[in-house]
């Protein structure tokens, strides 16, 4: 009888473990492998997921992210000091500056962001999207991070 409360004890507990491990897997296909659940997840509404091509470093010093969004999710607003290029991959995104319409994002679009410009990006309200981030004019290329995008500036 212990043994058979023990073996279910420990069974639960390894289910638990791995539910806790568990992530969305985006339905749309790109080329490059999902990351993990986004360590910059603070900045955004909803879940995304970050997966580093490049890190900032020496060499080539240019940080490129390959960044996937469930549906819905989004960033907050921000700018960065040196820009930014999004590739997209897949799905349908949003994209809007400061003061501007929102435009529709999809597959093979490009958006090129100036130095200083606030603005969000992410995934339509029923699509996973996936970008490619890039930064540009780096070293001296900083991000800001802004407030949340509200739900009447996101519809």
């Amino acid at each position: 009888m212990r043994l058979t409360y023990l073996i279910i004890i420990l069974l639960s507990i390894t289910t638990s473990i791995a539910g806790a491990k568990e992530m969305s897997k985006a339905p749309i296909d790109t080329i490059f492998e999902q990351g993990e659940k986004n360590p910059y997840g603070d900045f955004f509404t909803g879940q995304t997921y970050l997966k580093m091509l490049n890190e900032k470093e020496e060499i080539f010093n240019t940080p490129i992210g390959n960044v996937t969004f469930e549906p819905g999710a989004r960033t907050n607003w921000h700018k960065h000091s040196g820009g930014q290029i999004l590739l997209v991959l897949n799905g349908e995104g949003r994209y809007q500056e400061k003061g501007k319409d929102i435009q529709v994002l999809e597959k093979g679009d490009i958006v090129k962001i100036a130095p200083n410009i606030e603005h969000w990006h992410g995934a339509a309200p029923k699509s996973w999207f996936t970008h490619i981030s890039i930064e540009t004019n780096v070293p001296n290329n900083t991000t800001t991070w802004l407030s949340p995008v509200t739900e009447e500036e996101y519809k």
